[in-house]
């Protein structure tokens, strides 16, 4: 039954390179899985849209100092019975009509500033109008100033300085969903790259044992060896080929997983992996690597970008604790023209004066930009609240949440310094077990062939032999993984300083504009 399962087991793998081969090939190299990666990653593509959104978040704060021009534009009659004999008409009709321009402006020092143009006919059937019909115009400027409460910059561009930081804020999330992507782009790669490697160390493993498993097939029949150097064979080529299939499901695996980060996982074609691990040795300095860190590193930041705006938010709300004294001020100049009427004065005071002016709305306009009829006004409002009790309680929450944005930046500062002395020490470690891998593959390979040797003139035995195929396929193995590892160290350099964008030559602002 044994025998059995090790002749099923043998035919299984000998089919499975012809499927392999049936299968289509799409070789990719690390820059162009890199290039896929943030082409196509969706979960990048979700986070791209974020800077947009602040965008749009900052364009609306910022859209206050956007100035508003008001139409006003009426008219209107009214029909009155006399009450009186000086309405000077039985049934007093009088229509009227209105067109009016404002203009507001938001200040920067938080006040606010109207410009006003009022224009207005009237006309009457009363036979004591001396001007009908009348055209009154008239310019105002309107100005209210807050000068303690609401004064200043901050209290009016709070949320202009605060949606700016956001926006800043989710470019530099963005940077670090890249280079997030571009880490894991590069693990899934490597991971691939040692999968096929592996599988081609098991497979010329398994090969030699094969080509024992012959030579002891063939010493057998003439009688040098006996039949249990036959079976001893057999059972490490079952092995060899169970450790084949298992290398071979692991391609699939880290397939896979790069084909989801590529989002390419209904393509067709077998993924092949072009580049080879390679040992570049790499000069460590931490002291340059931390100062380096610090400045590029963009979930630092985003940290600093957040206490910048907990600090707004503490000047604003220390503001609102002041009292509310505002400023008013307006000045207006008026203007009046019309169509003189002759009127029966006789019964009015002989000191009355009435205006002789005529003359049509042009006039009136006129009189206004000459500024014959000047008016102006000012004053000062105070409102102090009983209990600022609220204003208190922001204030506080402000300086707990400006409290609390230092201590993250210092364990964000804390954590970077971690991280890089981490990697230089992973990276140092490494480096040392690629040479040593490599010294162990050497010696694991002189031994195998010297063995071979001794095999050939019957001064060993298979089981030794087996032995060593198998420290030398280990030894390969262990090599390779080394290597792996180093080269994600060096990816993970990259990732700790925030310099993966400069290694592989990506400028930030163009990727944006290409999305």
């Amino acid at each position: 039954m044994k025998k059995i399962l090790i002749v099923i087991l043998f035919v299984f793998v000998l089919t499975l390179p012809n499927l392999a081969q049936d299968q289509d090939v799409k070789a990719l190299s690390l820059d162009e899985v890199i290039e896929q990666a943030l082409k196509n990653n969706l979960d990048l593509q979700i986070e791209m849209s974020n800077p947009e959104i602040s965008q749009a978040l900052l364009d609306k704060n910022a859209a206050i100092f956007i100035p508003t021009l008001t139409f006003d534009l009426g008219r209107g009659s009214t029909t009155t019975p006399s009450s009186s004999i000086f309405t000077g008409a039985d049934v007093e009709r009088a229509d009227s009509g209105i067109l009016s321009f404002t203009i507001s402006q938001r200040l920067l020092l938080g006040g606010s500033l109207n410009i006003i143009l009022d224009n207005s006919r009237n006309s009457t059937n009363s036979v004591y109008s001396n001007i009908n019909p009348r055209y009154n115009s008239q310019l105002r400027f309107n100005l209210v100033q807050p000068l303690l409460k609401n004064f200043g910059l901050t209290a009016t561009k709070r949320n202009i300085y605060v949606a700016r930081n956001n926006k800043d804020k989710s470019l530099f999330a963005l940077k670090q969903q890249v280079i997030n992507l571009i880490y894991q782009a590069e693990e899934a790669y490597w991971n691939l790259v040692y999968s096929h490697q592996n599988l081609e160390v098991k497979q010329k493993s398994l090969q030699l044992a094969k080509d024992l498993l012959k030579q002891n097939e063939i010493q057998v029949k003439v009688g040098v060896s006996a039949p249990m150097d036959i079976l001893t064979a057999q059972a490490e080529v079952a092995s060899r080929e169970s450790e084949s299939l298992q290398a071979r499901s692991q391609i699939q695996t880290y397939e896979e997983n790069l084909r989801r980060i590529l989002n390419i996982s209904q393509m067709p074609e077998a993924i092949v992996p072009q580049d080879k691990p390679l040992f570049s040795p790499l000069q460590v300095d931490f002291n340059q690597f931390l100062l380096e860190a610090l400045e590029k590193r963009p979930d630092i930041e985003q940290v600093r970008l957040d206490l910048k705006s907990k600090n707004i938010d503490v000047r604003y709300f220390r503001n609102q604790l002041l009292p509310n004294l505002q400023l008013s001020a307006s000045y207006y100049a008026k203007g009046l023209s019309g169509t003189p009427q002759d009127v029966d004065f006789s019964l009015l005071p002989t000191d009355s004066v009435i205006s002789d002016i005529g003359g049509n709305l042009n006039d009136s306009l006129r009189d206004v930009l000459k500024n014959l009829y000047g008016n102006y006004s000012f004053g000062l409002q105070l409102s102090v609240p009983l209990f600022n009790t609220s204003a208190r309680a922001d204030l506080v929450q402000a300086r707990l949440n400006l409290e609390q944005s230092l201590l993250l930046l210092k364990k964000t500062e804390s954590t970077i310094y971690s991280e890089v002395k981490q990697i230089i020490m992973d990276l140092e470690t490494t480096a040392k077990i690629v040479e040593a891998n490599r010294i162990s593959r050497e010696l694991a390979e002189q031994k195998l062939v010297a063995e071979q040797k001794k095999l050939a003139v019957g001064l060993s035995t298979n089981y030794l032999v087996l032995q060593y195929q198998r420290d030398f396929s280990n030894a390969q193995i262990a090599e390779l993984k080394s290597l792996i590892d180093y080269n994600l160290a060096l990816s993970r350099v990259n990732k700790v300083l925030g310099t993966t964008l400069e290694k592989h030559q990506i400028v930030f602002t163009e990727m944006l504009l290409k999305k």
